[in-house]
């Protein structure tokens, strides 16, 4: 891997220079706008329309930039690592059978299509999903935990381009795979077991009093035939708020940003909390915040029982006025 070079700016000016002089944008989106090359390698803005890169980059275009390995990226993520290594012909492809020793076919001829759409699912439409029984999702959630938090710098994507490939050819590496996927199924058993134990609907809010791990995936309960993921028809819970037990921080959260502004209005929990602030006397900044769909009360801040009912009754007298 010694040939490959990623570059990683959150500059579209830079981001634009690069490309210019050869290198290939991957997932290169500034405010909707996507840097592009050829392959067309982005699916936010005008390129939403199009499937994830990872799909594309193994299926379509694996190896393609092999004898020019020069990428640049604005973000760390599964899908668009997965597309660099496919691209730069890093990763196992059936092709690679043809040209490999016997012994080393099974290893290096595996097709990774199956990994390619869990990622795409993984990073489109997570919430819900139960990873380990995707398709290798024990492999892209043993990656999650290893590479997904890293920084956003070159040396975090060069390291995140290694973790897939040794993962994926390594038998020393399914320690990893195996403690990830244990790890996964615990804290999917801890959150619905937190939702049974200590999850109360008050109004039209789910609420968790004294969640033990983060489980707002679990906790929406997903319910497809009823609506689509993008209306609050389509979960049973589609407002959480919890009080986290071990920091006594409050945390908010709706399956998405549609959902969030169906119920709450144009700007979603933005409204919540600003009226807490107002209620708390914090300014805007300093007290509670964070986006449309998800965010918390002030950093560091004990909160309790009651500010939890607080912020709950705020979220169903807005619910009642839209």
């Amino acid at each position: 891997m010694a040939n490959i070079t990623i570059a990683f700016s959150k500059d579209v000016e830079t981001v634009k220079n690069l490309v210019a002089q050869g290198y290939c944008p991957v997932e290169c989106s500034f405010g909707g706008v996507s840097v592009c090359d050829e392959l067309e390698l982005d699916h936010h803005g005008s390129k939403s329309h199009l499937e994830s890169v990872a799909i594309r980059a193994y299926r379509d275009y694996f190896g393609k930039r092999a004898e020019d390995p020069r990428f640049v990226i604005n973000h760390i993520d599964a899908d668009s690592i997965f597309a660099v290594a496919s691209l730069a012909g890093l990763l196992p492809h059936p092709e690679l059978a043809k040209t490999m020793p016997v012994y080393m076919q099974k290893t290096w001829g595996q097709d990774l299509l199956p990994l390619a759409e869990t990622i795409a699912v993984m990073d489109t439409d997570p919430i819900g999903r139960d990873i380990i029984a995707m398709p290798m999702g024990n492999v892209l959630a043993a990656w999650n935990s290893l590479f997904g938090a890293n920084a956003n710098d070159e040396l975090a994507a060069y390291a995140a381009v290694e973790g897939f490939r040794r993962l994926l050819t390594q038998p020393s590496a399914r320690v990893f795979v195996a403690a990830a996927e244990n790890a996964e199924n615990e804290r999917r058993e801890a959150a619905l077991a937190d939702l049974r134990e200590r999850g109360e609907k008050q109004g039209k809010v789910m609420t968790i009093l004294g969640s033990r791990v983060f489980g707002f995936a679990e906790w929406y309960q997903r319910q497809p035939e009823a609506g689509a993921p993008n209306e609050a028809a389509g979960w049973d819970n589609p407002i959480v708020v919890s009080l986290v037990e071990a920091t006594s921080a409050i945390t908010f959260g709706a399956p998405n940003k549609a959902v969030a502004e169906e119920l709450l209005g144009e700007g979603g929990f933005m409204n919540v909390f600003k009226t807490l602030n107002e209620a708390y006397g914090l300014a805007d900044g300093a007290g509670f915040g964070g986006r449309e769909a998800v965010g918390g009360s002030p950093r560091g801040q004990k909160m309790t029982a009651e500010d939890l009912a607080t912020a709950v009754s705020i979220i169903n007298q807005l619910m009642v006025k839209k």
